[in-house]
């Protein structure tokens, strides 16, 4: 016979801290009412996705990184300035990240669903205003005329 409740998983298990460890660093970017104060706590998810035992181990941490550090880079004017709107656009940005984050499903499919749709919305031209490609899209493909350059 079967047992009904197996004992979950331990990568599920991990999941799950690694979920709730973040979840009070998300309401916190949410309420949050400058980019500093959000700042402070993209800081902090950043840090939980490097260190043990998420960095380097558990999937989608990360990408979670990555993710948020792209964010994070619209403050350092990287790859562009956006003068006067860059704190609004990083705020808007992080608390639109954070507001995801909360609402994803809390599974492995949520995760990865929630790291693949953040990948694909900075690869567009259009995040995170027009003409705000990050940097690593900036380069042409090996089949483009001009060939690679860098900007």
């Amino acid at each position: 016979m079967t047992d009904p409740d197996p004992d979950p998983d331990p990568v599920d298990l991990e999941l799950s801290r690694f979920m709730a460890e973040l979840d009070p660093l998300m309401r916190g970017v949410l309420a949050s009412e400058d980019v500093a104060q959000a700042r402070n706590f993209v800081h902090e998810v950043k840090w939980h996705c490097t260190e043990s035992p998420y960095g380097g181990h558990l999937w989608g941490a990360g990408g979670v990184y990555c993710i948020w550090a792209e964010i994070d880079d619209i403050l350092d004017g990287w790859p562009l300035d956006y003068g006067s709107d860059t704190d609004a656009l990083a705020l808007r940005e992080f608390k639109r990240a954070a507001q995801e984050w909360l609402d994803m499903p809390r599974t492995e499919a949520g995760l990865q669903d929630y790291v693949h749709q953040w990948e694909t919305r900075m690869a567009e031209d259009t995040w995170p205003a027009p003409g705000g490609i990050p940097w690593r899209q900036r380069f042409p493909s090996a089949d483009d005329p001009h060939g690679p350059s860098r900007p």
